[in-house]
């Protein structure tokens, strides 16, 4: 069985404050990456895109 490869960025720490769409999907990409990213969020309500509502539409 082949060694797992060790991913770009890994033993790195990234602080996520971000608050809107493109900031996240950054944090998420380097967490893809390797990094150990570490979120923080607004104690008043969280990320402003859990609040974003794109439709009527009711999923599930």
């Amino acid at each position: 069985m082949a060694a797992i490869a060790e991913l770009p960025l890994s033993g790195l720490v990234v602080v996520d404050m971000s608050q809107f769409l493109s900031g996240p999907y950054c944090s998420l990409r380097l967490l893809d990456l390797g990094a150990r990213v570490i979120k923080i969020e607004r104690p008043d309500g969280g990320d402003l895109s859990r609040r974003l509502y794109l439709s009527d539409t009711e999923i599930g």
